[in-house]
């Protein structure tokens, strides 16, 4: 096999793409990236950096990454290593931890509210 066909399956390998009119259900995690282009519904959802786009939804009870880019509907916890990015368009409903979060005018956030504590 040469060089450089080996260089493009890593790559390629590096990624996990949810495509349009595609609906995943389940725990789904990666060491790699993930895009979501379709549906996923799941318990969690781990990966190194997260995008989904202005087409793709995400509902996820834990969604844990190094850092997301969020163009479509996300719901669910989301623990972000790095930073989360919320463009304009893009509707989020959860809560979030992350050491920096961007949110572009024309996005919808509305943060989950924190359960109470039972004593």
């Amino acid at each position: 096999m040469s060089a450089g066909r080996e260089s493009r399956e890593a790559t390629v390998a590096g990624h996990t793409v949810i495509g349009r009119g595609t609906v995943v259900e389940g725990v789904l995690k990666m060491e790699h990236s993930l895009r979501i282009e379709g549906l996923v519904r799941g318990e969690s959802v781990a990966a190194s950096s997260l995008v989904v786009s202005p087409q793709g939804e995400l509902e996820a009870g834990l969604i844990e990454v190094d850092e997301a880019v969020i163009s479509g509907r996300v719901t669910g916890k989301l623990r972000a290593r790095v930073r989360v990015y919320v463009s304009a368009g893009a509707v989020f409903r959860g809560s979030v931890e992350t050491p920096q979060l961007v949110i572009e005018e024309g996005a919808v956030f509305v943060q989950a509210p924190l359960a109470a504590k039972s004593s």
